[in-house]
This record gives structure tokens, sequence and C-alpha cells, in this order.
């Protein structure tokens, strides 16, 4: 079965999200169709704090419809929330994750929320970028959380992102600012921005931060 939780952001308004469950998986996905997360079960199935505020972000930075004609790609997509609003502010969104029943479920919520074209890209970070197109803007919540995929997530958006454009992505400081620096700095300026962290909407889960990233090419023609 699948539950649809709701997040009630700034400006836009309720936002619909489609989380799949164990018993999505038993009977429609073999087992040779799963990988170790979707086994697991460990990262995708949920709402992460750093994804609503990346959301509330990107209102406060786009609202109503400033990414008209953008063309945004979000990474580690999981339930998609951060793509959703993207779109919802104009963008052409592609959503990409290691986990195909994910991109079904992305699927799902974006038909809920109105949005009628719907591109999903399964992508492994540690295989070769296999698509030529790039993005204006490369989006990304809760995926800076283990040191030795870093690399593999700063190739991706080497190979993703294009010329000018920009990758916002936003994390609650799991490995610490210098770890990611040091990785992302030698092809990327890098600069950060403390935003708050809103979700879940609990009584006590005030004035927690996360940490919102800005990657940009260092040179307008790298990749």
């Amino acid at each position: 079965m699948s539950h649809v939780k709701v997040v009630t952001l700034p400006k836009m308004g309720s936002v619909s999200v489609v989380c799949k469950t164990k018993r999505d998986l038993s009977p429609a996905t073999p087992l040779d169709k799963r990988d170790d997360e979707a086994l697991g079960w460990l990262y995708w199935d949920r709402i992460w704090p750093s994804s609503v505020a990346l959301s509330e972000w990107l209102i406060q930075q786009f609202f109503p419809d400033e990414l008209a004609g953008q063309r945004v790609l979000e990474i580690g997509c999981g339930t998609g929330l951060v793509g959703v609003v993207a779109a919802k502010l104009g963008a052409s969104t592609t959503f990409s994750d290691l986990v195909p029943i994910t991109l079904e479920a992305v699927k799902e919520t974006c038909s809920l929320n109105g949005i009628s074209h719907v591109d999903t890209w399964t992508l492994d970070w540690t295989g070769k970028v296999d698509r030529p197109e790039q993005f204006d803007m490369v989006v990304g919540s809760e995926i800076f959380y283990d040191s030795t995929v870093l690399g593999n997530i700063a190739y991706v958006l080497r190979q993703t992102l294009a010329p000018g454009g920009t990758g916002f992505f936003c994390d609650p400081n799991r490995l610490g600012l210098d770890t990611i620096k040091q990785v992302f700095q030698e092809r990327f300026n890098v600069v950060t921005t403390k935003i708050p962290l809103t979700w879940p909407p609990r009584k006590g889960y005030g004035g927690k931060m996360a940490t919102l990233y800005q990657f940009r090419h260092r040179f307008s023609n790298q990749i």
C-alpha cells in the first residue's frame, strides 16, 4: 500500500507526497529488480527535514514562477518533494534515483499535484552518466550522508550541471563543512548558508538549522 503525506509550504500551500510501503514491494517487485537500498528500506520512503527546508528556500527565492523555462534535475530524489516544488515554480523537472519504485511513487506524487509532464531517470552515482542533457539547476537534499560517495556525487554534478548553472543542496551537516568543501571545491565555487529546519512540525523542533550549499563551476566551460 501507499500512503500520502501532506506538506504545507509558505506561499505554495499543501503539497501531497506519495510514500511507498513494504507491501508495495512484496507482491509487485521481483527480488532481482530490487537493489540494496530497496531491500534495506533505509532512506527513500520518508520526507526528510532538509528536503522541506530546501523546498521552502526555493519558494522564497523563485515564487511564483521564476523557474519557468529552467531545466532542473533532482538527484537522490526520494519522495521527490523538492523536484515537485521546482515544477510548481515553473521548471521542467527530471527526477532521478537509484531505486525504481521510488520513481513510480514520484509519478503518483506529480499526478496528485497537477504536474502532467514527468521525466524520470534511474541514476546510479557510482556508474557512468549516460545522459547527454545538462541542467540549469541540480538539487538534492540529505544525500551527503556517507563520505565515500561524495566524490561520486561531485562527478554527477560535473556532468549534469550546465555552464552557468547552480547546484543547490541541503543537509543537516552530518559530515561537516570541511569534508564537503574538500571534495567539491576543486571543481566548484562553494557558498554555504544556514537555513531553518521546520519539519517535522512538532513541538520543540524549532531552532534547528541545516546547511544550504550552492555550487557553481569554477570555469564556465568546465565539466
